[in-house]
């Protein structure tokens, strides 16, 4: 039999090939870790940019200047003016808690303070119009795209 001699450079190579590959699969595993996470954290971005369009569009829809008018016109008109004396100088003033006596809506509220305060005689204003459909819009009824109306201005006839 042939006698094998291993000498001692041979193990040492042998073993830094062995660690060499195995930092190598750990490397490219972090690596292969980090690319899913920068796929999620990407996905996680462009739904949230989204989300953010779609809020912005509501937000815009929202607050058109006609609709603004008509709720204004609508639930404005029967707020009262505020009264200086009405308002409080003291934060330590403000009630703690409101209650409904019992019996019908609009019933008088009173008022729990240990403060002594006077009890509040008015009624409550009940808004009772809430509309349950969406309000019109009729300026995109009239204008489709983008060329009509830029023939309306053209035209003079945009409002």
């Amino acid at each position: 039999m042939r006698k094998i001699v291993i000498r001692l450079s041979t193990v040492f190579v042998l073993m830094l090939a062995i660690l060499s590959g195995a930092s190598l699969f750990w490397v490219s595993q972090q690596v292969q870790q980090l690319e899913r996470e920068q796929r999620v954290m990407h996905q996680q971005v462009s739904s949230e940019q989204e989300g953010i369009r779609v809020l912005s569009a509501e937000w815009d829809y929202l607050n058109r200047p006609e609709r603004l008018e008509y709720l204004s016109s609508r639930y404005l008109k029967s707020m009262e003016l505020v009264e200086p004396e009405n308002l409080l100088n003291d934060a330590n003033l403000v009630p703690e808690k409101q209650a409904l006596e019992e019996g019908e809506e609009g019933s008088i509220i009173s008022v729990v303070h240990p403060v002594s305060k006077p009890e509040i005689t008015k009624r409550p204003t009940v808004v009772r119009d809430i509309p349950q459909e969406p309000i019109e819009d009729s300026v995109s009824k009239k204008t489709d795209d983008f060329k009509s109306i830029l023939d309306q201005i053209v035209a003079g006839d945009h409002e």
